[in-house]
């Protein structure tokens, strides 16, 4: 899955969220995008190891961020949907 559809899919949730139906939202849904978006961090980080160029590290420490990101908001979604 391509990091920009692990957005999307918190967006969805937080969405449903915000709008009242956080019963519809699934914990295995949101550990699914956790395991994604961990995995997504660990080939960045070994894609960064490799990289020689500045400008090829720049832009990998720059999705590295997103993605640390979305990993909080996934997480504070997780604890939120299971005190519901």
């Amino acid at each position: 899955m391509k990091l920009t559809e692990s957005i999307k899919k918190l967006d969805k949730y937080f969405d449903r969220l915000e709008s009242g139906k956080a019963e519809e939202i699934k914990p295995k849904h949101v550990e699914n995008v956790i395991k994604k978006l961990t995995a997504k961090k660990q080939l960045l980080n070994e894609e960064l190891a490799e990289a020689a160029k500045s400008s090829k590290q720049n832009r990998l420490k720059g999705k590295l961020l997103t993605v640390e990101e979305q990993l909080e908001r996934a997480e504070w979604l997780m604890g939120k949907i299971r005190s519901l």
